[in-house]
């Protein structure tokens, strides 16, 4: 028998500190910013998440 490399996501959870004037203010700047904001070291796993990102035989193939 082989071993067989599949993908797989999976996703997690956490908080990021924002400086701004009010809530919405933070949504604003976070939107605006998103490419640039550190991800949470501190995570959490979100119970279900952990699936194939794909089940095409052909894109599979390309990694084994």
């Amino acid at each position: 028998m082989k071993t067989i490399k599949l993908p797989v996501v999976w996703e997690v959870s956490g908080f990021v500190n924002v400086e701004a004037e009010s809530i919405e203010a933070a949504i604003e700047y976070f939107d605006n910013n998103v490419d640039h904001i550190a991800i949470p070291l501190d995570s959490e796993y979100v119970d279900g998440s952990f699936s194939l990102s794909s089940d095409e035989v052909e894109f599979i193939a390309q990694y084994n």
